[in-house]
Order: structure tokens, then sequence, then C-alpha cells
């Protein structure tokens, strides 16, 4: 009986690209004279830095008959991998051989390690292939963006295995991704006009991505909770949250869904967003099933943006119960349905924040007090952006405090959010946390 002979498998693969001719029988000589040949690794090492060699070396310094080297030079010649000249040596007209760009490719893979330009050779590897699936892509009917997606997803995918993951994040936030698309304009044109804005630039981004990055930047560890499609926006969304270093195990990649889309134009530092949204749009979690539960647990704080009342609601409850601080931020379209909507949210949640686009909404829907009217849901501590120059804080039976803003934007900074979000996870009192977030703002507005 023949006994078993057991073989260790090979762990560490080098990742190559070789370009064979499309055609099989022509595919099949490639193999057999070029790469099969006894003289391949002899010729192709034997190419100085500059891809040239001279004949006259080639036939002197191997081993091999100068009949089988001039013949291994013929084939490289027809394949395309060399081209061949004459130029003047020591005062000698001498023939010299030349490595095309798929010559110099396959030249390298005979390297006895990595080649020392392994960052020009992997870049015209990546190109060369990219461009022949493209032309491949176009002669099938198959959209080229389809490859684009796959590279965006393959890349976030790489990069996934090796970002940070937190099982004791300092703040988990929940909210929506975007991918947003910017364009500035002089003056908006009226309905049927032109003008002339700024070339349109396209970016991951959202309120809720942008804060989870800014924490991270200032050494907080934390956990984005929330959705994109899997798409070349998502995964993009992914790869920049990744590159600024916030957890991104969280995050549900929806098969069947698109990555929620937004176009802002400004005009004179005053912004309109125009939301995409549809039935296959990926906008956040949906589901309290999706909510990591065991993650949240341990988490100092608490943020939750752009989410679904429903699931707003349980995480609002498991947070009240293990007394976890929670801060609550909302846009206008879910203030628009209204605080009987909003309540099992606004009854459970310890700092609830309102821009000043949402301030201006409530005193003009809930005229003329619309803090009396949330306090009928809520003994929240409510931060308002109440002016482009000032934040107020309300809090029951006290005054309220109000202090000068450094930012002169009529919208609520990250950064004062960032700096209230530190303080509220070291457990410290909403007043000095309050001001600690303005000066927070200042000092960062100051670095830009």
């Amino acid at each position: 009986m023949l006994g078993m002979v057991e073989t260790k498998p090979i762990e560490h693969l080098w990742p190559y690209l070789l370009f064979l001719p499309s055609e099989r029988e022509a595919r099949d000589e490639f193999i057999r004279t070029v790469m099969a040949s006894r003289v391949t690794r002899s010729v192709l090492s034997s190419f100085h830095e500059d891809g040239r060699v001279l004949q006259r070396d080639l036939v002197e310094n191997l081993q091999h008959s100068n009949k089988s080297v001039l013949s291994y030079l013929k084939t490289l010649s027809r394949f395309g991998l060399i081209t061949t000249a004459t130029t003047i040596h020591n005062g000698k007209r001498v023939v010299y051989h030349e490595l095309t760009k798929s010559g110099w490719g396959l030249a390298r893979f005979y390297s006895k390690g990595l080649p020392s330009d392994i960052e020009e050779l992997t870049a015209f590897l990546l190109e060369d292939y990219l461009i022949r699936l493209t032309t491949l892509y176009k002669d099938l009917g198959i959209p080229e963006s389809r490859l684009f997606e796959i590279f965006a997803r393959t890349r976030a995918k790489a990069i996934l295995e090796d970002s940070i993951k937190y099982s004791q994040p300092d703040i988990v936030i929940f909210g929506a991704s975007a991918y947003n698309t910017r364009i500035e304009c002089a003056k908006i044109p009226p309905a049927g006009g032109l003008a002339s804005c700024s070339s349109p630039i396209r970016s991951p981004g959202g309120s809720t991505v942008d804060l989870a990055i800014a924490l991270a930047r200032e050494g907080i560890d934390t956990s984005l909770v929330s959705s994109v499609g899997n798409d070349l926006e998502g995964w993009e969304v992914i790869t920049q949250l990744i590159q600024g270093g916030v957890d991104v195990s969280n995050i549900i990649v929806e098969n069947e869904k698109s990555t929620n889309e937004s176009i802002i134009i400004t005009e004179n530092s005053k912004s309109r967003m125009l939301v995409g949204i549809g039935p296959v749009t990926s906008l956040s979690i949906n589901s309290p099933s999706q909510v990591p539960w065991s993650i949240l647990e341990k988490a100092k704080a608490v943020y939750i943006g752009e989410l679904f009342v429903e699931v707003a609601a349980s995480i609002a409850a498991f947070a009240k119960a293990q007394g976890i601080p929670l801060v609550y931020r909302c846009s206008v379209p879910f203030w628009e349905m209204g605080l009987d909507w909003l309540k099992p949210v606004l009854s459970q949640v310890d700092t609830l924040i309102l821009s000043n686009q949402v301030w201006r909404y409530l005193i003009r829907s809930m005229s003329p007090k619309p803090i009396e009217r949330i306090r009928d849901v809520t003994d929240a501590a409510i931060i308002i952006k109440d002016t482009k120059n000032s934040y107020k804080l309300h809090l029951v039976d006290e005054r309220d405090m109000s202090i000068l803003s450094a930012s002169k934007s009529p919208e609520m900074t990250r950064w004062f959010v960032v700096g209230y979000l530190k303080q509220i996870a070291d457990n410290l009192p909403i007043k000095d946390s309050f001001e600690y977030a303005i000066r927070f703002e200042e000092n960062c507005l100051g670095k830009v």
C-alpha cells in the first residue's frame, strides 16, 4: 500500500497579473515557448534597470547556446515583449533589446523577491488590467460602472480587514450615511433660468458621518451604526470612515438598495439640501434587530441622529435603563410629523439638540412658546442654536443660559457637538459640558 505524502499548503501568495493572448492557440504557444522555456529566467533577469540589454552580453554571459538565446529573443519580439534596434557602443555598432511595458511587467515576475519598483509595477498592472476589463465590458454591453463598483467594494473590504473594532467604544453614534454633491452658486436662478456655478464636488458625508470622524480624530473611541447600499458610493463612505479611525463593523450594507445621495447648493453662505429618497434608498438601520445591543450597553454615551423613530425609541429606552447619557438630534422632517410622533424618543433622552433651522421651524409651527410645548413631552436638557452668534441651554426649572458662539454660521457646528459629547461621556454636569462645548468649538474654528 502506497503511503500518503502530506504537503503543507503555501500560505503566502504573490498577487500578480500576467496578460496572455486572447486566442487559445496563441495562448498555448505563449505558455509553451515563453513561460516554460528553460532560458526564460536567465534572459529576462539580464535586462538592466533601464529595460535594455546588449545582445552580445546575453550571448557571452548566459550559459545557454547562442542559438537558444537568439531564438528566445525572437519569440519575445513576436509576442510584443521586446523591441530590437542598434546603437553605437564604445565606437562599435551593436544590437540591443529593450523591454516593452508588457515585457517589463513579465520580467518583474521573475524577480527573486518583491521588485524595488513595486509601486510603479503594481500601478502599471492595475491600470492595464482595468483598461482591458473596461474594454471587455464595453464589448459585452456591461455598464462600466459595475466594474468600478466592484473595485470600490474590494478596496473597502481589504481596508476593512485591519480596521478598528471596539468592544467597548466611548461613544456609539446612530444615524444616516450619505454621499453628497456640493455646488456653490453666486445666485440661484429662477425657474427656467441659467447661472454659473462651481463644478460639483462629490464626496462621502452627512452630519452623522462627519461627526463620527471628528470624534475619532479627537482620540475618542467611536463606533457608527448606520446603513449604506452595496454600491460605489456606499463603499466610499465606509472607506472614508475607516481612514478617519471610526469603527464601521456595525454598518449594514444592503444589497438591494442604493446609498442615500444629497445635493447641497450654497448661495452666499446659505445652503439648500436636496435629499434623494426612494423605496430602494438605504437611509439608516430600520429594525431593533440591527442594533448592536451588547456593544451599546458598554458605551459611555450615545448619540442619535437621523433614525427611524421606532428604532430610536428602543435605543433610548435601553440607554435610559442602563444609565447611559443619550443625546438626540433630528431634522425638520421629523418635527413635521408632530410631537406625539416624537414623544417615544423625546420622553427618554437626556439632551435634545435643536439646530437653528429646526428652531426657526418650531417658532413658526409652535408659536408663541415652543419650549413649553416641547416640555409637555420631555424634561431633557435642550440646547438651541438660537441665532448665528449664540447658543442657549434650557433646563427644567432653571434660568436659560445663553452664550455667544465663535461660529458665524446659523447652524450648529460638529465641533460644538464633539465638545459636548466628550464631556457627557465623562459624566460631567450638563452646564459644564455646555460651556466646554462653546470653548472647544472656538478653539477648533481658530485652527481651521
